[in-house]
């Protein structure tokens, strides 16, 4: 009986140790899902504060670009009003009399005649 008593205290003692075996694999399945859950947020979060960075950074380039479209546009209206302003005939004149170009009346008017296009092709 003592010998049934002992191999029954090694059976009970074994199963106690394989149960700390499971005890302590499930602890560190449950640490490591921990440690991964952690990371998981960590790394969402600073993909979020990228993201929001570069969101944030091409906003202001986009405003920066705007302004400068604004302003040229405002050049090129400028650009457009002097072109419109010296293609005028008073502005042409004046220009004219600035460089003493003296305005002349055609007397008379000649044509010089070509030759029409069937008769080169007949030669």
């Amino acid at each position: 009986m003592t010998v049934i008593s002992l191999a029954h205290s090694n059976i009970a003692h074994s199963q106690s140790s394989a149960d700390r075996v499971n005890l302590s694999a499930r602890a560190k399945a449950k640490r490591n899902l921990v440690f991964f859950l952690i990371f998981a947020i960590v790394l969402c979060g600073f993909l979020y504060v990228t993201q929001i960075n570069n969101s944030t950074a091409k906003g202001y380039q986009i405003r920066t670009l705007k302004n400068q479209l604004s302003e040229l546009e405002k050049v090129n209206e400028d650009y457009q009003i002097s072109i419109s302003a010296m293609k005028s005939i008073n502005f042409l004149e004046g220009r004219a009399s600035d460089i003493k170009m003296v305005q002349v009346q055609a007397k008379s008017v000649d044509y010089l005649a070509y030759p029409s296009i069937n008769a080169v092709a007949a030669k």
